[in-house]
């Protein structure tokens, strides 16, 4: 990975700026004295052309998003997670990004969905809440080595492969990770197979979809002690 310490480049594109006698910010030009980009710690880190697809949770660059600190609230475009280095990045054009110093991140928005930063240090989705009870998704990504294609004689490049898994985060005890299947549920809240079969069956929860899943937690947490 190519890396170029932000202190010697000059970035004039409209990113995050700081807004005078208040605590959230508003896009404009970004600045030097803004303690999240301005230190030795951030790079930018330049994309491999020679790898095919996506490693960022947004496919899209234009994204729109806010930072919270202990302090500040920051509105960022172009915010994006790189869930292959677990960083908070800036989209730059088209090839680069701008890492982040996520120890000074509490939680952040991206086109409406919130992260939140756990005892890891890693932001995991948030997907649903009741009190301090938390339904999580985390995403990662790994380098899938491309196919050689012996009749023809070539390597097919390599490629970004997305991931996700889900936690479920109760009294600050994390959960193991899982993918979201019936028994996945069943060995979760042991002892209320009946109830998650009843359910699943009279309500059509499909778990392949998000608003299932959150369907089907939000009644466990609520209606099962």
């Amino acid at each position: 990975m190519k890396t170029l310490p932000i202190l010697f480049i000059l970035i004039s594109t409209p990113y995050l700026h700081s807004q005078k006698n208040d605590s959230s910010l508003r896009s404009g030009q970004m600045y030097n004295y803004n303690t999240i980009i301005s230190s030795s710690v951030n790079t930018i880190s330049a994309n491999k052309s020679n790898i095919e697809g996506n490693r960022y949770v947004f496919n899209k660059t234009n994204t729109s998003g806010k930072i919270y600190t202990s302090k500040k609230t920051y509105t960022a475009n172009r915010l994006n997670i790189d869930a292959l280095n677990k960083d908070i990045v800036i989209l730059i054009g088209k090839d680069s990004s701008l890492i982040l110093e996520k120890n000074k991140i509490d939680s952040l928005t991206i086109e409406n969905r919130k992260f939140c930063k756990l005892a890891n240090s890693s932001f995991y989705e948030i997907l649903y809440r009741k009190n301090d009870d938390f339904l999580l998704r985390d995403y990662n990504c790994y380098i899938k080595k491309g196919r050689a294609n012996v009749m023809k004689g070539t390597i097919e490049n390599d490629s970004y492969e997305l991931t996700q898994k889900y936690y479920l985060y109760r009294g600050k005890v994390m959960s193991n990770s899982f993918i979201p299947t019936k028994k996945a549920f069943m060995e979760m809240f042991k002892g209320q197979r009946d109830e998650i079969k009843n359910f699943m069956k009279k309500n059509r929860i499909d778990l392949k979809k998000d608003e299932d899943i959150i369907k089907l937690v939000s009644h466990l947490l609520n209606n099962i002690k």
